[in-house]
């Protein structure tokens, strides 16, 4: 990768949650939240990351890339918002598809290989809790499942229909674990490990 295209995912990495508001896509779709008004429904949150990021970047004492050429803030632009899009769930089992099957004949000289190749890193730098150490991995846990509960306690205030998962009167916090390592880290690691992106993380086997 090029010293702009790491730059980029370094940004990008940084970036990816930023305002976060603690509901899911799914959520602000359902409730008719401004902001998934002004994206259209469509990756809400990764398009609200991306830009209230941007606006942030862009403030006199935080442009570190100011010193770039026009060339190249457009090209920083396009990779940070690729990436940072990249991390949309919804997008999760597309890409891995992609790079399944791509993976062996990719090539670090093609701009669109490395661009894929990049959001498989990110994307695993994202969902990675489960591969850390045991306590560092549960407080990552318990802090996602009090951002669960309290979607849930809005839903409940709401009239809504409670999401699978979130709802703390019935917390089924080893099955929600269990489902998104089998489902969706599992799926990602093995596609890095077999392409030769990391090494098989200790206890994930292959099925």
């Amino acid at each position: 990768m090029s010293t702009l295209e790491l730059m980029a995912l370094y940004t990008a990495a940084a970036m990816h949650d930023y305002d976060h508001p603690g509901r899911t896509n799914a959520f602000l779709v359902a409730a008719e939240d401004k902001k998934a008004i002004l994206y259209n429904d469509r990756s809400v949150l990764e398009n609200h990351h991306a830009a209230e990021s941007w606006r942030l970047l862009q403030l006199t004492e935080n442009n570190f890339i100011e010193t770039l050429d026009p060339a190249e803030t457009k090209r920083f632009r396009y990779l940070v918002l690729e990436y940072i899009l990249a991390t949309d769930l919804k997008q999760h089992f597309e890409i891995i598809m992609m790079f399944n099957e791509k993976s062996s004949e990719m090539e670090l000289l093609n701009e669109s290989d490395r661009l894929l190749m990049a959001k498989m890193i990110i994307k695993m730098a994202d969902i990675n809790s489960p591969t850390k150490p045991y306590g560092l991995h549960r407080q990552w846990t318990d802090r996602i499942c009090q951002e669960f509960y309290e979607q849930g306690d809005e839903e409940r205030k709401r009239g809504m229909p409670i999401t699978p998962y979130m709802d703390r009167t019935d917390a089924q916090v080893a099955k929600l674990q269990d489902s998104f390592i089998a489902h969706v880290v599992s799926p990602l690691a093995l596609a890095m490990n077999e392409a030769g992106l990391l090494p098989i993380l200790p206890g994930l086997v292959e099925p």
